[in-house]
């Protein structure tokens, strides 16, 4: 939920990364997300989330399994969410706390889940998060971007490949329905044959290493 005069809107910006940024190391501790999704159509969709600091010796391999219970015996955080369609960057959603036993029931008992690591990192003037997914969403990588205003005149750190914001694909709600690793092939050759695009109606992007485009 955001803290500005926005309301219940998200503003983010999505980003498809090929291999882990470095800067990701200097997290010093990264967080284990679950979370599940019980309704998902047309773009709107309700998620519950457990969220917990991931533990040290955590195998974080494509096949690990995550024990739901330990995680929310631990110091986690649990959330229902809903969300409405996205539009240039904009989404509503409106969030409210739940009992993490009660949110790690909710996730165990679901049919589509996906899992990730979630790692923080301040870079310039914005906070980035890059999300590792697991499972058969391994190993695919997505990093953004967050404001309490539309996200403009972004700089691109230079580990994004191309924006994902407006590719439906890359939502997790598809990826919880549509597992990566199904269509991962097909997209890195379609990848291969557009090349990188960013989104130019959100001001100026200044990739790192690239000429600005308007």
């Amino acid at each position: 939920m955001s803290d500005s005069d926005f309301g219940d809107f998200e503003f983010e910006r999505k980003f498809y990364v090929r291999e882990m940024p470095a800067v990701t190391a200097l997290d010093p501790q990264p967080e284990l997300i679950v979370q599940a999704y019980l309704f998902a159509a047309d773009g709107y969709a309700v998620r519950v989330r457990l969220q917990g600091p991931a533990p040290v010796d955590f195998d974080a391999s494509p096949n690990s399994r995550v024990d739901v219970t330990s995680l929310a015996d631990a110091d986690a955080i649990g959330t229902m969410t809903a969300k409405g369609p996205a539009a240039g960057g904009t989404r509503y959603e409106a969030e409210r706390e739940l009992d993490p036993v009660v949110a790690g029931q909710i996730v165990s008992r679901a049919d589509h889940v996906i899992t990730k690591i979630r790692y923080s990192a301040w870079l310039g003037e914005d906070g980035w998060i890059v999300d590792r997914f697991l499972g058969r969403n391994a190993p695919l990588l997505l990093a953004e971007v967050e404001r309490n205003t539309p996200v403009v005149d972004l700089t691109i750190p230079a580990f994004c490949v191309t924006e994902v914001s407006e590719d439906d694909r890359f939502r997790n709600e598809y990826l919880a329905h549509h597992p990566f690793v199904d269509w991962a092939a097909n997209y890195r050759d379609e990848l291969s044959k557009t090349g990188p695009r960013f989104v130019q109606h959100l001001g100026t992007n200044e990739v790192e290493g690239r000429q600005p485009r308007p």
